[in-house]
């Protein structure tokens, strides 16, 4: 019988102290490392530095695949906000990038990073900026170098075998006789998209005095 009531007080001192059932003694659980980044990130063509937010509760890197990009800091700890830079994108078309952040025992996360086209500069220029025509009239050449479209104007006595166009050009400038007794003058201009007009001053010879009107003396007699 003594046996049987020392199982029974034994029974209940470990029913006592398992307590498994009361609230607040369960196991802690340990939280886990993590690491959260956005999924992408987008640059202006002509340059930019943006923020990237970095969420995390461990020691992290970050890993850039292109070297137009400037990563600072490039690593750290906990959550943080990092600068993300690029310089102009003169390549003529968008280009792309990853970052991978990782650290502790969290996954690796990855950014993709998109810079879009950068604005092209555009030129142009001609190979004179002085035309000068004789009285009788001629037709002179300039060329214009550029990668833009681009229209000429000139004076109502010149003429041009192309008024418009882009790019590389060779064009043709005609002016007509000249039949006033002083030098006359103008301008070509050239505009171009995106660029400033670009100025060609051209100028025409006079007429010279001819010898088609009759002299003082040519009607008088022989001899006088």
């Amino acid at each position: 019988m003594k046996k049987l009531y020392g199982i029974y007080i034994l029974v209940l001192l470990i029913t006592a102290c398992g307590g498994g059932d009361e609230p607040g003694t369960d196991t802690p659980v340990v939280s886990s490392d993590y690491i959260n980044v956005p999924p992408s990130l987008t640059l202006l063509g002509d340059g930019q530095t943006s923020d990237l937010q970095i969420q995390a509760n461990c020691y992290w890197t970050i890993r850039c695949s292109a070297d137009w990009l400037t990563i600072s800091p490039s690593s750290g700890g906990q959550s943080q906000t990092v600068s993300v830079t690029a310089g102009r994108n003169s390549t003529g078309s968008e280009r792309v990038a990853t970052l991978t952040v990782s650290g502790g025992k969290a996954p690796s996360r990855t950014v993709t990073v998109t810079q879009v086209k950068g604005t092209e500069d555009f030129g142009l220029t001609v190979s004179t900026t002085l035309l000068d025509f004789e009285a009788e009239g001629e037709t002179k050449t300039f060329t214009i170098s550029s990668n833009t479209s681009w229209r000429i104007s000139v004076p109502e006595w010149c003429t041009i075998d192309r008024p418009s166009g882009s790019g590389d050009a060779s064009i043709s400038v005609t002016a007509s006789e000249n039949t006033d007794k002083e030098k006359r003058s103008g301008s070509i201009v050239v505009n171009g998209e995106g660029v400033n007009p670009v100025t060609i001053t051209i100028s025409q010879k006079a007429k010279e005095a001819g010898n088609s009107e009759p002299g003082l003396g040519d009607n008088l007699p022989p001899g006088t």
